[in-house]
């Protein structure tokens, strides 16, 4: 009887394992940016998130993450400060209370601010645009142009 408990124990356990080796990370979807590793799934709202800068050559650094089918994306300025975050399932996109600038944030779907405009980020399912009026900071995230 003992033996019979211990093997259906067993069984429970590499059962358990399987399937926790079938949901690694590693099946996760490659960001828009990436090169063919997939986008990690914690560090939201960190100063130097464990995430590629999609954005090398802008004075911002735009960062992916994925987790459960939902893409997230943060916006830091050159000081390291988190200044937007959004997420994104296809084509909804919502703004996240995280960041210096939440409550200046558009996205698709929703009005773009006025302002002197600055492209951020453009990926091919993305696009991060600043526009600054005076001493206002706006931001707009979306789908690009091309895509919808």
């Amino acid at each position: 009887m003992l033996i019979q408990h211990s093997r259906a124990l067993l069984y429970s356990i590499l059962a358990l394992f399987g399937s926790l080796l079938a949901s690694s990370p590693a099946s996760a979807c490659c960001p828009s940016g990436g090169v063919g590793e997939p986008a990690p799934s914690n560090g939201l709202g960190q100063v130097n998130p464990p995430s590629v800068d999609l954005a090398p050559h802008s004075p911002w650094q735009v960062y992916e993450f994925e987790r459960d089918g939902i893409r997230y994306l943060q916006i830091n300025d050159s000081a390291g400060v988190v200044r937007v975050a959004v997420g994104r399932i296809d084509t909804t996109f919502w703004v996240l209370p995280i960041g210096a600038d939440a409550d200046h944030v558009s996205v698709q779907g929703t009005h773009r601010p006025t302002g002197a405009q600055t492209q951020v980020y453009l990926g091919p399912d993305v696009e991060i645009v600043l526009y600054e009026e005076g001493d206002r900071q706006d931001w707009w995230i979306g789908l690009p142009a091309s895509t919808h």
